[in-house]
């Protein structure tokens, strides 16, 4: 499928929220670039060097590519600079939060709507999203999970987003 600027390859971000740990980052980016995704954002991570760390670059394992073309910035604003509708993915239910969906809802909602430039934002690997960058999106995306258990690994929860996202995108 050819790439163009409205392809929800293209316009979809994934924005990561202060990653502890440098391999998640290389394990989101090889996650995003086995569905086709590129467009990689982290505020604040825990080390400066996030991007080139050994770990970063081993997790990675093919797709340094995406880790190369990466940014970092110091803040949510900064990070959805150019997008119109945000989703946060998150484990927890809060009680004042944007309406809640499926990834599945998700992705057919932003491949259906060729004007958006959306993000997914994923959150700390230990204290998820805190609730203002929670409030600052337009849905709250669940995965529905084991609910005696529901805490996915920061890079299989973005696998499942890239993934359901490129099934939209090539029906």
């Amino acid at each position: 499928m050819p790439e163009t600027s409205t392809s929800l390859f293209t316009r979809l971000r994934f924005i990561l929220v202060e990653t502890s740990r440098a391999g998640n980052s290389g394990s989101v980016a090889r996650a995003m670039k086995t569905m086709g995704f590129s467009d990689l954002v982290l505020v604040n991570p825990r080390f400066a060097d996030a991007l080139a760390d050994p770990e970063a670059i081993a997790f990675a394992s093919g797709a340094q590519d995406v880790l190369e073309g990466a940014r970092i910035v110091g803040d949510i604003g900064a990070a959805l600079e150019g997008c119109n509708f945000a989703a946060a993915v998150s484990a927890r239910l809060r009680e004042f939060s944007p309406p809640v969906w499926t990834p599945r809802a998700f992705a057919g909602h932003v491949q259906a709507q060729a004007d958006l430039r959306p993000a997914v934002v994923f959150g700390n690997e230990r204290f998820g999203l805190p609730n203002q960058i929670v409030e600052q999106c337009n849905v709250l995306i669940n995965i529905p999970a084991n609910p005696d258990y529901s805490s996915l690994n920061l890079a299989q929860a973005a696998q499942v987003l890239a993934y359901e996202c490129r099934v939209a995108a090539l029906e």
